[in-house]
């Protein structure tokens, strides 16, 4: 059986949703929750898409899933800023999947906070996540390349 390939983001319209494949129908809830929570319940809404802390906090790169503690994942939104569209971290979650998350308003939604997440079931490079984006939901890489943005790899440290 092969592994199983979810886009979580906005498809076209504002509204973050997860999606199967194109043309595939929403999941029910309970389906969805299992592939949207990780760790001790955290939503992958925006949580893993790659943010710079503010210098007087020591800068560098970070991202909210990075505390557990829900006040201490606010106070990283709160004193770090977005990173450019396009760039990504890659993940491997605690849910049986790994994630590509960046920020992303070229899908449908222009405003802050809007973000795209590629989850393929398993452990996966960051090549078999691009590939997976690629032939799974190519119209998210076209909505990319129409507005100029490309996706790259930030690294930790």
């Amino acid at each position: 059986m092969a592994d199983r390939c979810y886009f979580f983001g906005c498809w076209n319209e504002p509204g973050h949703f997860l999606r199967e494949s194109p043309g595939t129908p929403r999941l029910d809830h309970h389906e969805r929750a299992k592939i949207e929570l990780f760790g001790d319940h955290l939503h992958l809404d925006g949580s893993l898409a790659p943010r710079k802390l503010a210098s007087y906090c020591g800068g560098g790169l970070c991202w909210g899933a990075q505390k557990n503690i829900h006040d201490e994942r606010l106070s990283i939104d709160s004193r770090s800023d977005e990173y450019p569209q396009g760039q990504f971290l890659r993940h491997v979650l605690d849910n049986g999947f790994t994630a590509i998350q960046w920020w992303d308003r070229c899908q449908g939604d222009g405003r802050g906070a809007c973000n795209s997440t590629v989850l393929f079931e398993g452990e996966h490079t960051t090549e078999e996540m691009i590939e997976a984006l690629r032939v799974n939901f190519p119209h998210v890489l076209a909505n990319l390349a129409k507005h100029g943005v490309e996706l790259v790899e930030v690294h930790c440290g």
